[in-house]
């Protein structure tokens, strides 16, 4: 047990001096690249995007690069909150950089591992697992994968620090990014049948005449279907009585169709045609992470 925290806190160590040689000039260090994709002037100018957007939100947005994430840990070993590989190498990564110290311990972080190309973003503290969800945190991929999978390492980040700033503003204005209601708005009305029709037009055939009923019915007919293109469904009972009417007494209920909502599963290609589906939320581990990733 001795021996496993040594090695814990060496793993740490190393990474600590590793990613870290900048972050003695600067605290204000928002751009970790140790696996040296980025030229000098890309660092900088990502470094003052993530400043800005995290300064603006009180959320740290980070980025963090490495060649090999195995040199850092075990990818194998489990941590305390129950991760492993780039999961547990992201959590290493926040704890070792001191990264809790800022912003009241909220943050988010995107970790590159060159060797396997695998990506990980981790969030952390209470603004930032409101504002970057299960389902938010999976659909962001899609603003860097394109890029990382052409090597456009500071498009990507470029994105994805873009990217965090719209999720950020959207949980500041009380509406995070988080999966869809299911329920349906609208309710469908079918049109009048053809029964129907013949039968209001012999009505008002009848009550004014053939030629002039027809003229009638066929003017009210349309009149009526104009109407129904701007039905919805009614929330209140009260929008379905009339003063002074007949009240129910009796009630039929008749099935007529059932209407199926699939979400897609994500396959192993990692294809993002297809997905998890997700109920909404973060899931956050015992030491307050959440994450996602994958490989790009």
């Amino acid at each position: 047990m001795m021996m496993k925290k040594y090695a814990s806190l060496l793993f740490a160590l190393v990474l600590a001096l590793s990613l870290s040689v900048s972050a003695a000039a600067d605290a204000d260090v928002y751009v970790y690249d140790d696996a040296d994709i980025l030229s000098t002037d890309e660092c900088a100018a990502l470094n003052e995007a993530a400043a800005a957007v995290s300064e603006q939100y009180g959320c740290g947005v980070y980025v963090v690069t490495v060649d090999d994430m195995a040199d850092y840990i075990d990818p194998d070993a489990v941590t305390e909150t129950g991760e492993t590989g780039m999961a547990a190498f992201t959590e290493y990564a926040w704890d070792a950089l001191g990264l809790a110290a800022s912003y009241d311990s909220n943050g988010i972080m995107l970790a590159l591992s060159m060797a396997e190309r695998d990506f990980q973003m981790l969030a952390h503290g209470d603004t930032a697992n409101a504002a970057f969800t299960d389902y938010g945190k999976y659909i962001m991929q899609d603003e860097f994968l394109d890029n990382f999978r052409e090597d456009d390492w500071y498009g990507g980040f470029a994105d994805y620090i873009a990217a965090c700033g719209r999720y950020l503003e959207a949980n500041a204005n009380g509406a995070p990014i988080d999966v869809e209601p299911s329920d349906e708005t609208e309710e469908e009305y079918e049109p009048l049948s053809f029964g129907d029709k013949l039968f209001f037009a012999a009505l008002m055939a009848f009550r004014f005449g053939l030629p002039l009923g027809l003229i009638v019915a066929f003017i009210v007919c349309a009149v009526y279907k104009r109407q129904l293109k701007s039905v919805r469904r009614a929330t209140e009972a009260a929008r379905y009585t009339v003063s002074g009417g007949a009240e129910i007494t009796a009630r039929e209920d008749r099935f007529t169709h059932t209407t199926e909502v699939r979400t897609p599963i994500k396959t192993e290609s990692d294809d993002h045609d297809s997905g998890p589906s997700f109920s909404g939320g973060t899931t956050v581990n015992s030491g307050g992470f959440s994450h996602s990733g994958g490989k790009f």
